[in-house]
């Protein structure tokens, strides 16, 4: 199993703004690829590998050291939650089921072994977390996928969320002075957070009359503040899970960006809130 963890030596040599551009030249083009012409089941196992690997190093944070066996197989556990997300579309009540079938899988196992555990309940409710934080959510991507038009959503959604991370990175850079939640996030600021509402806004607009024209300005502008508030959440609740253990970046796997967790934690948020918003709002 690799390292997740481990710096790259080569990497040092490269200032950390340099680092997180160009690794966001190598995966943005791959995403797009598998996004535009890869077709529904390809971006599908591109969620499952994103996911595996998100949620290995959530677990790794958590019980560093422990058994990998009993890591593997919660993070396949996960893989099936966020499958059962293909068949949304048809059946809405798949993914609930398949992650209560999950949920029960895993406390059955634990059931049977509670001689063998010394901090049972602990590790019990990690997976648990896991289960429901990284797979379940990460899930409504594939759903929202595989409905009519997926592939625009889910390329409007990509954009207002990194728009307002990459605002609010430089934003808060050049002029942040007082800190939004130093407890939990001491690096981030109400002027880098407005910063980067205002492209989640702005951004959510101009795009979304591009790639989702359906939609009145009205309710791209409402849908951009909505989902870029719910990233500034999940972004800070991932943030608030890492303070815990006193550790910067979830893993070092991408380079100027931390780990994959890192990267996901602001989508977490948003995805399922706009496949509701489609579905039970706007009636898409």
């Amino acid at each position: 199993m690799l390292n997740l963890t481990a710096e790259n030596p080569k990497a040092k040599n490269i200032s950390p703004l340099l680092q997180r551009w160009l690794t966001a030249m190598v995966l943005i083009p791959v995403l797009l690829l598998v996004l535009l012409k890869g077709g529904r089941l390809l971006f599908a196992a591109l969620i499952l590998l994103v996911g595996g690997v998100g949620q290995w190093e959530f677990l790794e944070m958590f019980q560093a050291g422990g058994d990998r066996g009993r890591k593997a197989k919660v993070v396949i556990l996960g893989a099936m939650v966020a499958l059962s997300f293909c068949l949304a579309p048809q059946a809405a009540q798949w993914p609930l089921f398949v992650l209560v079938f999950c949920l029960f899988a895993l406390f059955l196992f634990y059931l049977l072994s509670y001689e063998h555990f010394q901090n049972l309940a602990w590790e019990l409710a990690v997976n648990t977390l896991g289960l429901l934080y990284l797979p379940f959510l990460l899930g409504y991507f594939i759903w929202l996928r595989f409905l009519p038009d997926g592939e625009w959503w889910v390329m409007w959604l990509l954009a207002v969320i990194f728009a307002g991370d990459t605002a609010a990175f430089y934003s808060g850079r050049a002029v942040g002075r007082n800190k939004l939640y130093v407890q939990v996030s001491p690096g981030k600021t109400w002027e880098g957070t407005a910063g980067g509402l205002m492209a989640n806004l702005v951004g959510g607009i101009l795009l979304g009359k591009w790639l989702l024209p359906q939609l009145t300005i009205w309710s791209l502008a409402c849908l951009g503040l909505v989902l870029g508030t719910l990233g500034v959440l999940g972004d800070l609740f991932e943030s608030m899970l890492k303070r815990q253990f006193q550790i910067k970046d979830a893993s070092h796997l991408l380079p100027g960006h931390g780990g994959m967790l890192d990267r996901l934690d602001s989508l977490l948020f948003a995805a399922p809130a706009l496949v509701y918003a489609r579905l039970l709002v706007l009636n898409l």
